[in-house]
């Protein structure tokens, strides 16, 4: 049924009428005899009913159909990508004989082709395609082609095929698509015809390696940046510029960048006291057709808070001894060393002190209150000395589960066998040695910023002339996850030298060698730059950084992407190695996108380790810098620069992009055209088949359009009329 109105009126209604109507009947027959009054009463109910029966509207929805002839779409795009020059004219114009030669194929196989353009959505192509101007401002090929089958689905139209005439450059991705489900499940297959080729502009586009940079106040501190060129003929010069928050220039640099290559440059300035929000740009260059991303942000992150290390030494040496007192001259480092002389005689140096005291005991941290008052422990050989078994679980614990760090600073660490620390290292030992050999740094230490950044990268001249290194202990094998940040090289062969670990919540790193200590030593190190301190204080930087949690910081924050576009959401991971069970830690993001913070609060989750830990996540809409924080009462936060990069522009990449047209034929069991294989497409795919019968919606058919429902109202009516005049009750 399709009642005229809503059941939960009609039905009170039919029966209020229909009672009411036989009562009234009853009641103004009361003087007719019995039989004549009950005839009346069957006779009105019945018509009521009847009549009552018109407002239930009883019927059925029947399908409308007719003969279909064999029915092709073609897809023309029309964006602003499509105005480019394609050696024989414009994209544009091609598509537009392509469709003709399309045209004329469908006439000639009497096959009715609908063609629609697009760019952002599909529309009904202008009477004149020849006339049609491809200016689109963006490119949405899936949703276009989804809009096509929803509108063919509607009109009851079955099509045969679709053809796709376009450069397929696709810069506005939906976030959800049932396109191709769609597609197949109407069996209708989608085929590309790639319209252009590969369209290089000329641009230099500007890349901020890291984000956000740590270091203490007055800390020298490398920012680097790189500039990729492309399109451009011939090698380009061009000025950089470091600018703080107010605009300024602070400092100046110029890069040589050959065709399609990769120039890097180190700013190398003076940390602030606070922490700062700087950018990088990239002078104005003649011929650069592209200049949004000609500047980058970066986020200087200053910490107020001394390194905490210390350094344990059985065996002293020069290297000890040299590392130990370069160490201490740093003005953000707290160092405490104790080293071994025998069982009864030990030397402790304490921070800020340049005398040893002599003890008859080491004084080797010993409680994990005593360890976690330090961000690094510096391990020298003969360790077995330091570490029992209650100290070796201490030292798992301050790693793993307090983020802490432990450098194995001289190759292997003790004699013979340690097992309780072998969980910390991050190789399994061999027998023997290797003498002689030089640092080279790997492709992994440029990628993790220590080298190329921190330290000069691997093609520096400076790695083959500093004097060679020795005792490097042999290696069965590396442990999985560990990186390789260095090799040491000799006769043609090498060896893992510098190797980090994530374990836990915090890190291990090892240097296989000594030595290094002839790199201050040597006049000729000395005229390289002073490499021995530089490679010793950027590795303990950037071991500390690696660690979850920085000096002084009892909380982490970690971002799953410091680069994203517009609408991919950023996961949170939050940290806490502290003991208090109140701490509920909120994140602030600020921007100047957002009118006000965004305070989120994040899901309270336990780590690995069974640590108090936090997540959540945020979905940035618009194009900017993102400042991520943590507010956790007086507890110094960790900071995080998120940026956003505006979302790829039809003009930005002009090259076309086939292989993105294929995967989209291919969902739906079509195919790409091969670029000389179109008429023989046309000639085998489009043609006349068998006349189907197309779907033209539903109607709605009443049961009630019968001749006789009128004659029977008009009996029973008449009826009771004529009885009611006959038995005077008129």
């Amino acid at each position: 049924m399709n009642p005229v109105f809503s059941l939960v009126y009609l039905v009170p209604l039919t029966l209020l009428l229909v009672i009411g109507g036989g009562w009234l009947c009853s009641r103004s027959a009361a003087k007719a005899p019995r039989g004549v009054r009950r005839t009346l009463v069957v006779m009105r109910v019945v018509a009521l009913m009847a009549l009552c029966g018109l407002l239930f509207n009883f019927g059925d929805w029947r399908k409308v159909s007719a003969d279909q002839p064999s029915v092709w779409a073609v897809m023309m795009d029309v964006s602003a990508s499509m105005d480019v020059e394609n050696g024989e004219g414009k994209r544009i114009e091609s598509a537009q004989r392509d469709l003709q030669q399309l045209q004329a194929r469908a006439d000639e196989a009497g096959v009715t082709l609908r063609v629609v353009e697009f760019d952002q959505d599909s529309r009904a192509a202008a009477d004149d395609v020849d006339e049609v101007v491809a200016a689109g401002d963006g490119t949405d090929l899936m949703t276009s082609a989804e809009s096509l089958l929803v509108t063919c689905a509607a009109a009851g139209e079955p099509l045969d095929g679709v053809v796709v005439l376009s450069d397929g450059r696709q810069t506005k991705t939906p976030e959800r698509s049932d396109f191709a489900l769609r597609a197949r499940s109407m069996k209708v297959p989608f085929f590309g015809r790639v319209i252009g080729g590969a369209h290089v502009v000329d641009d230099l586009e500007l890349l901020v390696v890291r984000k956000t940079v740590t270091a203490f106040p007055g800390q020298t501190l490398q920012i680097p940046v790189a500039v990729r060129s492309y399109g451009f003929a011939s090698a380009v010069e061009a000025g950089i510029e470091l600018v703080n928050e107010a605009g300024e220039v602070m400092q100046e640099g110029k890069v040589v960048i050959e065709p399609n290559d990769t120039a890097v440059h180190s700013f190398a300035i003076q940390a602030p006291d606070e922490s700062k929000l700087w950018s990088v740009r990239l002078n104005a260059l003649a011929g650069d057709q592209r200049t949004n991303n000609n500047s980058s942000a970066v986020r200087v992150r200053v910490l107020k808070d001394s390194a905490k290390v210390f350094l344990a030494e059985g065996a002293p040496y020069w290297d000890s001894k040299f590392l130990a007192q370069l160490l201490r001259r740093q003005p953000h480092m707290d160092v405490q060393s104790v080293h071994r002389l025998s069982d009864s005689r030990w030397f402790t140096v304490g921070s800020g002190e340049s005398e040893a005291h002599e003890n008859a005991s080491s004084s080797f941290p010993s409680t994990a209150e005593q360890l976690e008052a330090y961000d690094l422990i510096v391990f020298g050989k003969n360790s077995e000395h330091f570490i029992t078994p209650e100290v070796a679980s201490l030292l798992r614990s301050f790693v793993r589960d307090q983020g802490g760090a432990v450098l194995f600073a001289r190759s292997k660490p003790y004699s013979g066998s340690l097992p309780e620390i072998e969980a910390l290292e991050p190789v399994v030992w061999a027998a023997g040695s290797t003498n002689e050999f030089a640092l080279k740094p790997s492709i992994d230490g440029e990628a993790s910023g220590l080298f190329g950044e921190a330290l000069p990268a691997a093609d520096s001249r400076v790695w083959v002339s500093l004097p060679d290194l020795k005792d490097a202990h042999r290696i069965d094998r590396v442990k999985p996850f560990t990186r390789v940040l260095a090799h040491g090289e000799v006769s043609g062969s090498r060896f893992p030298l510098l190797m980090v670990r994530r374990y836990g919540q915090g890190v291990s790193g090892l240097v296989n060698a000594d030595g290094l200590w002839k790199w201050d030593f040597y006049p000729e190190a000395r005229d390289m730059g002073n490499m021995y301190q530089e490679f010793w204080t950027q590795l303990i930087h950037w071991m500390l950084s690696y660690s979850e949690f920085l000096p002084g910081q009892q909380l982490s924050l970690r971002v799953s992407s410091d680069s994203v576009m517009p609408g991919d959401p950023v996961a949170v991971r939050i940290g806490y190695r502290g003991g208090d069970a109140s701490i509920e830690p909120k994140l602030v993001v600020e921007s100047d996108q957002l009118s006000q913070p965004l305070i989120v609060q994040p899901a309270a989750e336990k780590s690995e380790s069974g640590r108090r830990a936090w997540s959540a996540s945020f979905t940035p809409d618009v194009p900017g810098n993102y400042y991520l924080k943590l507010d956790a009462g007086d507890l110094a936060s960790p900071e995080v620069l998120v940026s956003v990069a505006p979302p790829v522009g039809e003009l930005d990449e002009l090259s076309a992009d086939p292989e993105f047209l294929r995967t989209l034929c291919e969902s739906t069991g079509g195919a790409l055209i091969d670029h000389d294989g179109y008429d023989q497409f046309l000639a085998d795919s489009v043609v006349a088949g068998d006349v189907v019968a197309g779907d033209r919606g539903v109607v709605w058919h009443p049961h009630w359009m019968l001749w006789w429902l009128p004659v029977l109202l008009t009996l029973l009516l008449g009826s009771e009329w004529f009885l009611r005049r006959r038995n005077g009750l008129l």
